[in-house]
């Protein structure tokens, strides 16, 4: 069979620690229906087989011996060798699914104003009994209408697979310094507010939930300054705070409250209502928030079960 055409598309990887789900992640970055240019992992002091496993391996490796750099200037890092015009950020716990990069590159081809393109991204955690289906990532029909406010409000741009023109990352300063948790949100509101995004409905990646990944929603609330930072920046984004107060509300509150942490609690109402103008409205869209998650994770559920195809993909990784 002839190979397969390659993309003029750039991958860049921080890892630190994650020798085995880094293997599986490089495994569908090869198996791309076509490949990406150049895969540049950035391994930021991993003492677990990370290197071994990377020698022989059709890589660039950038290796910070020290550790320490985190995700952003990691990713940075990565991005300063890259010469394509096209970029795509992968976590080293993340999937991509075969035709991700080629989906997503052709799309953001098409549309010249775009800065980057995203698809639609799983939610799922692998356990003895196999892969669990926990939702989807990705923006609701409404959120089209108005891309840069919507996505203010709620993140529903994944953090795996999507493609960014390379100049425009660079226009941008790369990943934010004043995140180190939700760096990757903070760099899809700089680049959207250029131009809107692609979205790509179809399925184009998956992030693994397991004991290690980074989210907790005490490290959102000690960022939340300097999202609100950006709405008095940018004045688009002004009519959009309660919905983000009410979105972070959502996501920090019922984790504290169901766990029986008071002081999360506290910590939550105070950061997102307590000190806040139009409490009304923010817990509106917190309640609309919490009924919307749990809508799409029923639908996810129910839509990719029955999905064969993506259930033997999944059995294989």
């Amino acid at each position: 069979m002839p190979e397969s055409p390659s993309l003029d598309i750039a991958v860049v990887i921080p890892t630190f620690n994650r020798r085995d789900l880094l293997e599986q992640t490089l495994r569908t970055v090869f198996a791309q229906s076509a490949p990406p240019a150049e895969v540049i992992v950035v391994d930021d002091g991993s003492d677990d087989g990370t290197a071994g496993l990377l020698e022989g391996m059709p890589v660039t490796v950038v290796r910070n011996p020290a550790g320490g750099w985190g995700p952003s200037r990691a990713r940075n890092e990565g991005l300063g060798l890259v010469k394509t015009p096209l970029v795509a950020f992968l976590d080293s716990d993340d999937l991509l699914l075969p035709s991700a990069l080629e989906v997503l590159g052709t799309a953001l081809a098409a549309d010249r104003p775009a800065t980057f393109a995203f698809g639609t991204c799983l939610l799922a955690r692998r356990d003895p009994s196999g892969w669990q289906i926990e939702g989807e990532m990705g923006p609701e029909p409404a959120d089209l209408r108005d891309p840069l406010a919507s996505l203010y409000a709620r993140n529903f741009v994944p953090s795996v697979g999507t493609v960014v023109r390379t100049a425009a990352a660079f226009a941008v300063g790369g990943f934010p310094q004043v995140t180190s948790f939700a760096e990757d949100h903070y760099f899809w509101l700089l680049l959207a507010r250029d131009a809107d995004p692609v979205f790509v409905r179809e399925l184009t990646a998956v992030h693994r939930t397991h004991s290690g990944n980074r989210h907790t929603p005490a490290k959102a609330e000690d960022e939340l300054e300097a999202f609100l930072a950006l709405a008095v920046e940018d004045k688009r984004l002004e009519g959009a705070v309660p919905d983000r107060l009410g979105v972070g509300l959502a996501e920090s509150l019922g984790p504290a409250v169901k766990s029986g942490d008071l002081g999360g609690t506290a910590r939550a109402l105070k950061a997102n209502l307590l000190s806040r103008r139009y409490k009304a409205a923010i817990l509106r869209r917190a309640g609309h928030h919490v009924r919307s998650r749990r809508h799409r994770e029923a639908q996810s559920r129910a839509r990719r079960s029955e999905d064969e195809q993506l259930t033997a993909w999944l059995a294989d990784h």
